[in-house]
């Protein structure tokens, strides 16, 4: 399936300004998919085009976000050097599938997973958290390999979901859980690109300069998770999920 897209200034403009608050949003909690392809889509991109392009504009936004957080010493470079093969496989086999999967079987395998990360987000432990757990590679790669999966058979939210799986099931701060999610969401994107790649799906005229204001968003959002800590970071989780929710039951109602 080959397609041709008439790129005006108008929708280039459009595109950067989507590209660099996605890759703001992505840095923080995740979710700058949810920015960049319903932009993508209502320019009349088929979506499996719309797909491909976002995953390599997002690809160069969290590698921004993980040179920053590394800098900073965020990240627990043990569960990144344990998962990350694992979830670039999982994700190059997701993204391999998803072109055989019915559109409406996506939207509401999507739909279903917001409440379910929102659950777990918001859920308090009654028992006394064990902070000491064992970080064992089964544990590690239990925690993100299906994360990965997701990422390339549906994408949206999968920094989001991240965060949250190695803050539940692993106990770490939501600044490393965040700063960790950064390489990790980066083999997954990698993963996907190829599989996108090989099958000839990303339109370069636009995935590059939405890369660029990736980069700038995602350094500017970093900074503030950072800076900002715990508590910002988890606000930002849950707009970004809420607004996932909504974005995705408007999607279905008038679709």
């Amino acid at each position: 399936m080959e397609f041709t897209f008439e790129l005006t200034n108008t929708w280039m403009i459009i595109f950067i300004f989507t590209g660099f608050i996605a890759g703001y949003i992505d840095s923080i909690a995740g979710g700058g998919g949810m920015i960049q392809v319903p932009v993508l889509l209502y320019s009349g991109i088929p979506p499996v085009f719309v797909l491909a392009t976002n995953k390599v504009a997002g690809l160069f936004g969290t590698l921004m976000a993980a040179i920053k957080y590394a800098t900073s010493k965020k990240i627990s470079w043990k569960i990144v050097f344990i998962a990350i093969i694992p979830c670039l496989i999982a994700s190059y086999i997701g993204s391999s599938l998803v072109m055989f999967v019915n559109d409406k079987i996506i939207q509401w395998a999507i739909l279903l997973s917001i409440p379910l990360a929102l659950f777990f987000l918001l859920k308090k432990s009654t028992k006394k958290q064990n902070n000491s757990i064992k970080l064992s590679k089964k544990n590690i790669i239990l925690s993100t390999a299906p994360i990965g999966f997701y990422d390339g058979l549906l994408g949206p939210g999968t920094g989001t979901y991240m965060t949250i799986c190695l803050k539940k099931f692993l106990k770490l701060d939501y600044i490393i859980a965040t700063a960790s999610t950064k390489p990790l969401n980066m083999a997954t994107n990698i993963g996907s690109a190829l599989a996108f790649l090989f099958a000839g799906k990303i339109l370069w005229m636009l995935a590059i300069p939405m890369a660029i204001a990736n980069i700038f968003g995602s350094y500017i959002g970093s900074h503030y998770a950072i800076k900002g800590g715990e508590a910002f970071i988890k606000k930002v989780l849950i707009i970004v999920l809420v607004f996932m929710l909504l974005a995705n039951i408007i999607k279905i109602l008038f679709n």
